[in-house]
């Protein structure tokens, strides 16, 4: 794992680079917040927990919460260093199955799961 890389990866994505579907700004303007442990275990990383490389969403519940079965980030360097590990009822890994990322330096996708939030967006 390169942290100087990564911090540099996601100091270099703009809200454009973003996917702007609701699903994903609804994870966006809360997980911080929501996680707070989770982002600062992400943070030593380099990795920005608002700025995820996918995500996986489940239909918001009768409740107004939904579930993201797994959100994915990029993190540069190789994954040997990497330790599968579970912060409260997250369990943080290396995604088997993810979208190309199109990056050309030596990196790896790391996952989430399971990440439950309020559904904030209007239905239409």
């Amino acid at each position: 794992m390169n942290i100087s890389d990564t911090i540099r990866y996601y100091q270099d994505l703009t809200e454009s680079d973003l996917c702007q579907c609701d699903y994903c700004k609804n994870l966006y303007m809360q997980i911080k917040d929501a996680y707070p442990f989770l982002s600062e275990y992400l943070e030593k990383m380099g990795i920005d927990i608002e700025k995820p490389f996918e995500t996986w969403p489940l239909e918001p519940d009768e409740k107004g919460n939904i579930t993201y079965l797994d959100v994915q980030y990029v993190v540069m360097g190789n994954s040997k260093d990497f330790v599968k590990t579970k912060k409260n009822d997250v369990v943080i890994q290396i995604a088997e199955s993810h979208p190309m990322t199109g990056i050309l330096e030596e990196h790896y996708v790391i996952e989430v799961s399971p990440i439950t939030l309020k559904w904030l967006m209007d239905h239409e």
